[in-house]
């Protein structure tokens, strides 16, 4: 049984929009995080490695950014766009 959100390899607008908008915002997120750490030198008692915590916040963003560029590539609105990345 195929689901009715996937026909032909193709993902439903919908969810499309909903993965973006979830992306976005774990970007948003770790920015806003980042920002606080570096302007008001914030220190947290159970993460004292700040470091650490921007770059796990790095990792996070990076694996956000990436994910977008995969449904932007694979799924985005233009889908003519999309059809040369298809493997045959």
């Amino acid at each position: 049984m195929v689901m009715k959100q996937w026909r032909n390899g193709k993902m439903n607008k919908q969810i499309r929009t909903v993965l973006k908008k979830r992306y976005e915002a774990e970007i948003a997120d770790a920015k806003y995080k980042i920002k606080c750490y570096s302007e008001h030198e914030l220190v947290i008692p159970e993460h004292p490695d700040i470091t650490a915590e921007v770059d796990k916040l790095l990792q996070k963003m990076s694996e956000a950014e990436d994910k977008l560029a995969v449904i932007r590539l694979h799924y985005g609105d233009n889908e003519a766009e999309n059809t040369k990345h298809k493997i045959l």
